[in-house]
């Protein structure tokens, strides 16, 4: 295991509950204008739930945590801090396995 996939699993294994109130806040002011409001997907951005977002992103939290610091959001990629990103992949997670 690389020493990146050991900080993102530390970082993950930190989250709390307060994580994922700031999850819920950045994705409203970041990502739903392009993923839709319950992220059930828009003209700019896929679903971030349901079936497919599941079977590209379950169990690889910390692949979904780069790929949403290193490209998201599409207008200003690479914008999100390391926590932000961290924050949003624990939401998707979370919500994606929760059935929401």
């Amino acid at each position: 295991m690389s020493w990146m996939a050991v900080i993102g699993l530390l970082a993950a294994a930190s989250l709390g509950a307060g994580d994922n109130a700031e999850g819920l806040k950045i994705y409203a002011e970041r990502c739903a204008v392009c993923h839709g409001r319950a992220m059930e997907g828009a003209e700019e951005g896929p679903p971030l739930t349901g079936p497919s977002f599941d079977a590209t992103w379950r169990g690889k939290r910390a692949a979904l945590r780069e790929r949403i610091r290193r490209s998201m959001p599409q207008d200003q990629p690479g914008s999100l801090t390391g926590r932000q990103a961290i924050a949003l992949a624990a939401l998707l997670l979370g919500r994606s396995s929760s059935g929401h």
